[in-house]
């Protein structure tokens, strides 16, 4: 029979093995919480301080909150000069971005894996995707045409009507299927090719839903599988976005050739804050405060023009060719329905984000799709610059 000295022992113990259990578990969740909160954050400044006329500022903000707006933000050499949000809406509110997602998410998962070298943008796309191996056509595209919209896949809209009256594959890309019924599938195995690959722009949501499948799987030998995972471990935690503040991929993950596939066309939901901080490290050409996230050149591959037909990066637009002459051409943005924008202009430290609805109606095309856009935020925001003239000029080739 054990004695009560050694039963008290044995209770001492167990209670102090739980002590520091418990101990170990708190300082590991104290570590996460840390882990995942801004070490670094904007102070605010008067626009005056930072180049900017604070009444310019101040007409194109009530201009934009007659047009639907919730959300503005505009950061100038790393202060924040202006900030406003409609009411119902924060700092700390997410809000859909819509399309701005191709370059959130798609553009900047891509930048990780060129950085690794897990792929590159003439890489072949069908590398990675298996049945197109024997495509005359679609064996010839390239990562590149596929995040450029010059890929020759058609797009799932028609006729500009909303997605849930569209028909037939290109109204089973919008809902969400399961698989074998899924985007990703409907992609690959339904979407048909409108022209030869590289021949010329042609805006394409399964395009982007095939960059994202060719993508996650050169991530298959990766830490992170998947593009959501990629994304929270490599950038947004790194660079401090809460994960309360951004969520991607319709906040579903499917599983088609034993693929974790995130969907980047859409889906994405970013605070301002942290569509601006995304914003930040690409001007920063993928360094944050001294460690660098993503190489230098795979953050200009994503956002300057790619080469092809059209001002597409990767996911993002490009100013390269002067499309809007008033904005310095090294400028680039992601933007999605409803004139969601991330506008980075680096030559002019200047970042801006925009939420809301549509500023103004326009036809579906791209070009005319950016037109509001160029109106009511780019064009007045740079008019505004009271220093830009320099710095504009040392910006174009």
């Amino acid at each position: 029979m054990r004695s009560s000295v050694s039963r008290i022992f044995d209770m001492e113990t167990k209670s102090v093995v739980a002590t520091c259990v418990a101990v170990c578990v708190l300082a590991a969740s104290v570590g996460l919480a840390q882990n995942n909160k801004p070490a670094w954050d904007w102070a605010t400044a008067s626009p005056e301080s930072q180049g900017m006329s604070g009444q310019k500022l101040a007409a194109m903000k009530d201009a934009l909150v007659t047009r639907k707006t919730t959300g503005l933000l505009v950061i100038r050499n790393d202060k924040i000069v202006a900030e406003w949000y409609a009411p119902g809406f924060s700092a700390i509110t997410p809000h859909g971005t819509a399309s701005m997602a191709k370059a959130v998410v798609g553009g900047v998962s891509l930048a990780a894996a060129l950085t690794d070298g897990r792929i590159e943008l003439e890489s072949k796309a069908a590398k990675f995707i298996p049945q197109w191996q024997d495509d005359p056509r679609k064996s010839r595209i390239t990562i590149r045409q596929l995040g450029s919209h010059t890929s020759g896949l058609a797009d799932a809209e028609a006729d500009g009507l909303p997605h849930e009256k569209l028909s037939g594959w290109a109204g089973d890309f919008w809902k969400r299927l399961d698989p074998p019924q899924d985007a990703f599938t409907i992609a690959r195995d339904r979407t048909p090719m409108c022209f030869e690959p590289g021949e010329k722009f042609q805006y394409s949501n399964p395009g982007i839903a095939m960059l994202v499948y060719a993508l996650s799987a050169a991530l298959k030998d990766a830490p992170e599988k998947d593009l959501r995972t990629l994304l929270r471990e490599r950038v947004m935690r790194p660079i401090g976005v809460p994960d309360a503040e951004w969520s991607v991929g319709y906040r579903k993950t499917y599983l088609v050739d034993g693929l974790p596939l995130v969907a980047a066309w859409g889906g994405g939901d970013y605070t301002a804050r942290a569509a601006a901080r995304v914003g930040r490290l690409m001007l920063r050409q993928g360094n944050w405060e001294g460690k660098q996230l993503l190489s230098p050149e795979a953050v200009r591959l994503v956002t300057a023009d790619a080469g092809t037909p059209g001002n597409c990066g990767i996911g993002w637009w490009s100013n390269n060719e002067g499309v809007c002459a008033k904005v310095p051409k090294d400028a680039f943005w992601g933007s999605g329905a409803g004139h969601q924008v991330v506008l980075v202009v680096p030559s002019l430290k200047l970042i801006a984000v925009r939420n809301g609805e549509t500023l103004a109606a326009v036809p579906p095309e791209p070009a005319q799709f950016h037109s509001p856009l160029y109106h009511f935020l780019l064009e007045p925001l740079l008019e505004a610059v009271m220093d830009r003239s320099s710095a504009a000029a040392a910006a174009s080739p």
